[in-house]
């Protein structure tokens, strides 16, 4: 049986041990969490911290004021896709800053692959899909990375959150993000009764804005969206994602995922930047690269460019938000045969984040660094394919990912002058 052990934080990077200072002490987050101990825990940590100060006045002035909403978008493959590892950060951050809820859900299972079990969708009709995996394929890519399309009226798209004794997902604002045109469909919003909540459309003149975000009278768990025709000129809904909110302070943790995906399928994705922007991002985090190295030995040498146009694009729209990158942990390729991949894409992304002042996680050595697969794989922690985690391995990454951002975090408070 796997010894668990609780660790507590009660220190920072080097030897500065966390004090309270002036009237921002209570601002401090004390943070316990599992672990394995597989960690290299002095690795464990924020790399060029200052460029996310912003972020971590934003996240000073939310907990001390108890008001504001500071919404994350964590982009990624099949790793962040089931949600395993991002739902701990969601859950660690909304314990210590505030539930603004669900945030931004893609319909998975609409489209045909799995779906993370806090939410689930439906729908009685079938919807065609597009992964951004499959660029040369029809149906354009939004901001969730997936998309579905149908040309039946009086259809619905049924969503459910599933909320727990820790977290109420309840919300009463959805923004869906759509191909607003002149031939899109209307929407009307359903509760389980059947009842409008809310509806969508008409469309004004002009340039189109393709998401719209509507208040529902009372906070539900369950809504249908339901595509509505009100002349023949409507005839598609293409839907790129909808965002769940509760309108309370906090934080929205919005998790972007797609199996197989690299950088240079999100930079092919005609929508995915441009769209990012309705989230008002205070921070990106980018955790890719596994996918590029599992290609090895044969690597595509224009992964540096793949990344600067990923992190330019999200620039452009939002040129406040601060980044993170993340580096891919060590894993196998044709499930156990080592991987020297990794580290060359660990390299490009540490490279690259050096050089543009951008902090970044080295993940791969916070995780235990060269041959720690097998490690993890030995204590269950690893999948057979050698690439994927347990739920127990993602548990454990997004507890050592919020350790590390606290690290730097309660470290700025403790320096922080009022």
């Amino acid at each position: 049986m796997l010894m668990i052990h609780k660790m507590k934080l009660t220190y920072v990077t080097g030897l500065l041990l966390l004090v309270h200072i002036g009237g921002y002490g209570q601002a401090n987050v004390d943070f316990t969490y599992k672990t394995f101990s597989l960690e290299n825990d002095e690795a464990n940590t924020i790399q060029n911290a200052a460029h996310l100060e912003e972020f971590f006045e934003g996240l000073i002035r939310l907990k001390m004021t108890g008001k504001g909403e500071i919404n994350i978008i964590h982009i990624g493959d099949s790793h962040i896709q089931g949600d395993y590892l991002t739902d701990v950060v969601r859950e660690n951050f909304q314990h210590d800053f505030g539930n603004a809820g669900r945030g931004l859900i893609v319909p998975y299972r609409v489209a045909g692959t799995n779906e993370p079990p806090n939410f689930h969708t439906s729908s009685p009709s079938l919807w065609k899909s597009k992964r951004c995996v499959h660029p040369a394929q029809p149906l354009p890519i939004g901001i969730g990375g997936v998309t579905i399309s149908t040309d039946q009226p009086q259809t619905d798209l049924t969503i459910r959150v599933n909320s727990n004794e820790q977290r109420d997902y309840s919300f009463n604002a959805v923004t869906v993000f759509f191909q607003k045109d002149s031939a899109s469909f209307h929407f009307s919003i359903r509760d389980t009764a059947n009842a409008e909540l809310a509806y969508i459309g008409p469309y004004p003149d002009g340039p189109f804005v393709n998401s719209s975000r509507v208040i529902l009278p009372r906070a539900v768990e369950q809504i249908s969206i339901r595509t509505v025709n009100p002349s023949e000129e409507q005839r598609q809904a293409i839907i790129f994602g909808v965002n769940l909110e509760n309108r309370h302070p906090g934080i929205l943790y919005h998790a972007i995922g797609v199996n197989g995906a690299k950088y240079a399928h999100y930079n092919a994705a005609i929508h995915f930047a441009r769209q990012t922007q309705a989230l008002h991002p205070a921070l990106f985090i980018i955790s890719l690269g596994t996918n590029e190295s599992v290609e090895y030995p044969v690597l595509d040498p224009s992964i540096p460019q793949h990344i600067d146009k990923l992190v330019q694009s999200l620039r452009e729209f939002n040129p406040q938000a601060k980044f993170i990158l993340v580096t891919p942990p060590d894993s196998f390729r044709k499930k156990i045969k080592p991987n020297p991949g990794i580290e060359t894409l660990r390299q490009h992304i540490i490279q690259y984040a050096v050089e543009n002042g951008l902090a970044f996680w080295d993940m791969y050595k916070a995780t235990g660094g060269k041959g720690s697969a097998m490690q993890w794989k030995n204590k269950g922690l690893l999948r057979p394919d050698g690439i994927h985690f347990s739920r127990d391995g993602y548990a454990y990454q997004g507890d050592l990912f919020y350790q590390a951002i606290m690290k730097r975090y309660n470290n700025y408070v403790s320096l922080r002058h009022p």
